[in-house]
């Protein structure tokens, strides 16, 4: 019987605002099906707070994002540009290849629907407030 090769994605995820943290994974167990893989991000006291499990590259993915602030946000990454997205917020969905993230009032939500293909570095932001800012790091690392 041959060795199975199987391929793991290590994924970290580092938070840049105030003091920055990191937090890894490592998903070797690729055998299961592909459903989403969600990361819920949290807009609070000007902060972006975010919740995820191991992300894959190629697996449809969801990102909630809401804001809990009094002030409006947005929610800007270049992680979907060029790609197929959807984007959908207060009934509307809107759909491209040129899509770049969401403008949020108080209390808002919106959802991200998009194949995560591209492993590396991935900043997501704020562009009313620039201090808010945070990357997605995906790494792919191979077991024997």
């Amino acid at each position: 019987m041959s060795k199975l090769r199987r391929r793991s994605w290590a994924i970290c995820f580092s938070l840049m605002v105030g003091l920055p943290g990191v937090v890894c994974w490592d998903s070797g167990n690729l055998g299961l099906a592909q459903s989403e893989q969600v990361v819920e991000v949290t807009i609070k006291d000007f902060k972006f707070v975010t919740k995820q499990g191991p992300l894959r590259l190629g697996v449809p993915t969801v990102i909630k994002v809401r804001n809990e602030d009094a002030e409006r946000h947005d929610f800007s990454s270049t992680m979907f540009e060029g790609l197929p997205a959807k984007i959908e917020r207060d009934g509307v969905i809107v759909y491209g290849r040129g899509l770049s993230g969401v403008f949020l009032d108080p209390q808002r939500e919106a959802i991200v629907r998009f194949d995560m293909s591209r492993p590396g570095r991935h900043e997501f932001r704020c562009t009313i407030h620039s201090a808010m800012n945070g990357e997605l790091l995906i790494l792919s690392t191979e077991a024997v």
